[in-house]
C-alpha cells in the first residue's frame, strides 16, 4: 500500500476539461493550458406568422441567454430568424443575422444582445409560414464553413411545423411541396449535418408542433460526446415561450457538456427588489451566471459573491476574471474564469413604472480538472503488485471535499504482454487506497509472473461537465537482481511565498555501491513556483536517508503547485516519485501578520483608558459640591434665600449688602465671575473663596465647617453657614503632597 506523501511512481499529468450534462458532438482535445474548449454555435429562431408578440419576446430572451452564456471567448456564435419565402423576401434574411466572432469581448457580447432584440421579430412583408429547410441549411452551412474539429451545435426554436405549401420553389402542388421539403431534410441536410459533426437540438413550444419531424432532426444529426459517453440529441416540447427559455438553455448545457441546476425565479414588481441564489461548486473553473429580466431591460442587476462583495463588471479580483454582458438588455450574463465557489446572490431591482414579471437566475459551469497520475513502484518486477494513484485539482485549488467529486469517476487501463485490465480508482480507504475521503483515488493490479518488456497505463477522469483527456505513462519490467528504489516524503503540505519545505529521500540501494541521482520536479502548474535543492544526491549502498528542500518563490501565486517530485538515476530511470502535495498559501495581510500584537495593544490601551476614565469620575465625584447649601446670617439670624449648589465642582454666588439699609441677601452668579465660591477638597473638606483677598493674611480661602457660621472678613455682622453633605464619596488616592487637601480650579469642562 502506498502512503499519501510517500508514493513512489513513474507518472504523468492528466488534464480533463469541461463541465456538463451528458452530450456533445465532435470535439477537439482540451488545450494544454486547460482552457475551455471553443465551439461553433448557431441558433435558429422561428419568426412565422403564428407567433404572438409575447412569444417572439420570449424567443429573443431564450436566444440571447444562450448566445452570451457561452463560456469560451474563442467560440463563435450566430443567431438568425427564419420564416418562409414571400415575394423577394427570403426565409432567412441575410441582413438580419447576428454574429459574435471568436475572440470578441464584452462590448461585442453586448452588441449581440442588442442585435437579437432588434432583429429577431416579424416585419412587414415577411413570409408567414415555416421553412425548416432554409433554417437547417443556414445553420449547417454556418457551422461547417471551417474545417476544424470543434464541437458544432445548432439549436432550433419553433412554435409550429414545416409549412412550405405556398412556396413554389418546392414544387407545383401544396402537398408535393411539403413532401419535397421533408425529403430534402431527411436525404440531404441531415446526412450533411451528421458528416459535419453538427448536433441539432430542436425545441418546439405551443400546441401546433409536429414532434415527429423534430425527433428525426435530432436523432439523425451528429451525436454529442461527453466524458460520460455518447448521447444522441433529442427534441424537446414545452407548453409556451416562457418555458422555452429554460428548455433551450437545458439543450445548450447538454450539447455543450456543461453542468447546471434549474433556474431560480421570483416575481418582481415595479419599485421592488428581490434576491435569487445560485450555487457554484468548487470543481467549476469556468462559469456564467445568467439572468433574465422578465421582459424589462430597465431592471438593475447586481451579482454578489460568496464573500458578500459585489462582483465587478470587468477585470480580475484575486484568481477570478469577470466579464459582464447584456446590462442594457433583457438578459445579463456574468462570465467568470476561476469563479469563487459557494452561494452567489443575484439582486434585481425594478424602477418605478417597470413591467412586473418573472425574473430568473441560473449558473452554468464547466470544470477543467488536472489530475496527477502516479504508479508505485515505478519499475516493478514480474509478478509484483503495482498501485495506481490519482489526485484531482482545479487551476487554482485542490478539491479537498469529497462531496464536490460525487458523481465523478476515475479509471485506468493497463495493457502489455499478458495483461489488459481496467481499473476503477476509489477513495474509500480499502485496498490500495490508504484513507477514505482524502480525494486521493487509488487502485492496484498485479503483473503476470511472465511479464516482460514495456507496459502502458492510461488514466481518465469523467463525470458531469468533465471532458476526459487521455494521458499515459509507460514502464518497463525491472530485471531480476538487486533493485534501486527511492521513497519521497514531504514534511508539510502548505507553505507561504518565500518559505521552504523540507523532505526526505529514503533510499533502498541493492547494487552494493553508492549511486548518483537527481531530484527533479515535473509538471509543476506554474514554472518557477517551486525549486528543489540539492539537485544532485548520492544514494548510499543499502538503506539511506537524504534530506532536501523545496523553496517556494517569493512571488508565487496562491494555489496548488501541482506536479510530481521524482528521483532519477544517472541512466534516466525513475527510481521513485510522489505527487507534489504542496499548496501555496496567500501571503498574510498586515492585520493577519500583526493581529495578535495589535489586539494586545488595543486591550492595553482600552484598559488604560478605562482606568483613567474611572479615576477621572472618582476624582470628580470626590470634589462634587452638589447638595451643599449655603445661608447668610446676620447677628446669628438666617436671612433668606438659602442657595443649594447644583451639580459641579464649584458653586459661585455673591453677597449683596445694600446701601439703603435693606436686608443683605445671597445671589447666584455665573461661573467665572470671581465672586464667592464654594469648593471641595479630595479629602471631603469644604472651603470658601473670598474675592477680597487683601483682607486675609495668607490665603483667599476660608475653611467651611458644616453647621458653623464663618464671619465674612469685610462684614463682621455677616457670616455664612454651610449645610448638606459634610463629606464627599471616597476620594481617589491623595496627591504626592498628602499634607494638603487637593482643590481644583478652572472651568467644569476642563475636568
Amino acid at each position: 500500500m502506498i502512503g499519501r506523501f510517500g508514493r513512489a511512481v513513474a507518472a504523468a499529468s492528466l488534464v480533463a476539461g469541461a463541465l456538463g450534462v451528458p452530450a456533445v458532438a465532435a470535439r477537439a482535445a482540451p488545450s494544454p493550458s486547460g482552457e475551455v474548449e471553443p465551439i461553433h454555435l448557431a441558433i435558429a429562431v422561428d419568426e412565422s406568422g403564428s407567433l404572438s408578440d409575447d412569444e417572439v419576446r420570449q424567443e429573443r430572451i431564450a436566444a440571447a441567454s444562450v448566445a452570451i452564456a457561452e463560456l469560451s471567448p474563442e467560440s463563435d456564435v450566430t443567431v438568425f430568424g427564419f420564416g418562409s419565402r414571400a415575394g423577394n423576401v427570403q426565409a432567412v434574411d441575410p441582413d438580419r443575422i447576428c454574429e459574435l466572432a471568436a475572440g470578441a469581448g464584452a462590448a461585442a457580447r453586448d452588441a449581440m444582445v442588442a442585435c437579437v432584440q432588434d432583429n429577431i421579430r416579424r416585419r412587414a412583408g415577411d413570409g408567414a409560414d415555416t421553412d425548416f429547410v432554409a433554417a437547417l441549411d443556414q445553420g449547417v452551412s454556418t457551422l461547417t464553413r471551417t474545417s476544424d474539429d470543434r464541437r458544432r451545435i445548432l439549436l432550433l426554436l419553433t412554435d409550429g411545423q414545416l409549412d412550405v405549401r405556398q412556396d413554389g420553389h418546392y414544387g407545383s402542388t401544396p402537398e408535393g411541396r411539403q413532401r419535397e421539403a421533408e425529403q430534402d431534410i431527411r436525404d440531404r441536410i441531415l446526412p450533411a449535418a451528421k458528416d459535419g459533426g453538427v448536433q441539432i437540438w430542436p425545441l418546439g413550444f405551443g400546441d401546433d408542433v409536429r414532434a415527429e419531424l423534430l425527433d428525426v432532426m435530432a436523432a439523425q444529426s451528429a451525436p454529442a460526446r461527453c466524458s460520460q459517453g455518447e448521447v444522441t440529441p433529442e427534441a424537446r416540447l414545452v407548453a409556451d415561450g416562457a418555458a422555452a427559455v429554460t428548455a433551450m438553455m437545458d439543450a445548450f448545457v447538454q450539447g455543450r457538456c456543461l453542468n447546471s441546476k434549474p433556474p431560480e425565479q421570483d416575481r418582481l414588481e415595479q419599485g421592488e427588489t428581490v434576491e435569487l441564489s445560485v450555487t457554484v461548486p468548487a470543481i467549476a473553473t469556468d462559469g456564467a451566471i445568467n439572468v433574465t429580466k422578465g421582459g424589462d431591460e430597465r431592471i438593475r442587476v447586481e451579482f454578489i459573491g460568496p464573500d458578500g462583495r459585489p462582483a465587478p463588471a470587468t477585470g480580475t479580483v484575486g484568481d477570478t476574471t469577470f466579464e459582464l454582458a447584456g446590462s442594457g438588455g433583457l438578459v445579463e450574463s456574468l462570465r467568470m474564469r476561476n469563479p469563487a465557489s459557494g452561494t452567489w446572490r443575484v439582486r434585481l431591482t425594478a424602477p418605478a413604472g417597470a413591467n412586473p414579471g418573472i425574473v430568473t437566475a441560473r449558473a452554468v459551469w464547466q470544470g477543467v480538472l488536472h489530475t496527477v497520475f502516479v504508479l508505485d513502484p515505478p519499475s516493478p518486477r514480474a509478478g509484483e503488485t503495482v498501485s495506481v494513484l490519482m489526485r484531482p485539482h482545479t487551476r487554482t485549488a485542490e478539491i479537498g471535499d469529497p462531496s464536490e467529486l460525487a458523481g465523478y469517476s476515475f479509471a485506468a487501463q493497463v495493457s502489455g504482454t499478458g495483461l489488459d485490465q481496467s481499473l476503477r480508482l476509489a477513495d474509500d480507504g480499502a485496498g490500495a487506497d490508504q484513507r477514505d475521503g482524502d480525494t486521493y483515488y487509488s487502485a492496484s493490479f498485479t503483473l503476470p509472473a511472465t511479464a516482460a518488456g514495456s507496459y502502458r497505463v492510461v488514466g481518465t477522469a469523467s463525470g458531469p461537465g468533465v471532458e476526459s483527456d487521455r494521458q499515459e505513462t509507460t514502464f518497463r519490467i525491472a530485471a531480476a537482481g538487486p533493485q534501486v528504489r527511492a521513497r519521497i516524503l514531504l514534511d508539510a503540505a502548505t507553505a507561504l511565498p518565500g518559505a521552504q519545505v523540507t523532505g526526505t529521500i529514503q533510499g533502498s540501494n541493492g547494487s552494493g555501491s553508492a549511486l548518483p541521482a537527481r531530484i527533479v520536479l515535473t509538471g509543476v502548474d506554474r514554472d518557477g513556483t517551486v525549486t528543489v535543492a540539492p539537485a544532485g544526491i548520492t544514494l548510499a549502498a543499502g538503506a539511506s536517508e537524504t534530506g532536501f528542500t523545496l523553496a517556494v518563490a517569493d512571488g508565487a501565486a496562491p494555489g496548488p503547485a501541482g506536479g510530481i517530485v521524482q528521483v532519477v538515476g544517472a541512466d534516466g530511470a525513475v527510481l521513485g516519485n510522489t505527487p507534489l502535495d504542496l499548496t501555496v498559501l496567500a501571503p498574510p495581510s498586515l492585520l493577519e501578520r500583526y493581529g495578535l500584537y495589535l489586539l494586545a495593544a488595543v486591550v492595553v490601551l482600552a484598559t488604560l483608558l478605562a482606568v483613567l476614565l474611572l479615576a477621572r469620575r472618582r476624582r470628580r465625584a470626590a470634589i462634587e459640591v452638589k447638595g451643599l447649601a449655603v445661608a447668610l446670617h446676620e447677628d446669628g439670624r438666617e436671612l433668606p434665600p438659602r442657595l443649594v449648589a447644583p451639580a459641579g465642582v464649584r458653586f459661585e454666588f455673591d453677597v449683596l449688602v445694600p446701601d439703603d439699609g435693606s436686608a443683605p441677601a445671597l445671589r447666584r452668579v455665573s461661573a467665572g465671575s470671581d465672586r464667592y465660591r464654594i469648593e471641595r477638597g479630595t479629602d471631603g473638606s469644604v472651603r470658601l473663596y473670598v474675592p477680597d483677598a487683601d483682607t486675609l493674611p495668607d490665603s483667599p480661602f476660608l475653611p467651611l465647617a458644616p453647621g458653623a457660621v464663618v464671619p465674612l472678613p469685610r462684614h463682621p455682622r455677616l457670616g455664612l453657614r454651610l449645610s448638606g453633605h459634610s463629606t464627599a464619596p471616597p476620594a481617589i488616592a491623595a496627591p504626592d503632597d498628602a499634607t494638603q487637601p487637593l482643590y481644583l480650579s478652572g472651568r467644569d469642562d476642563d475636568l
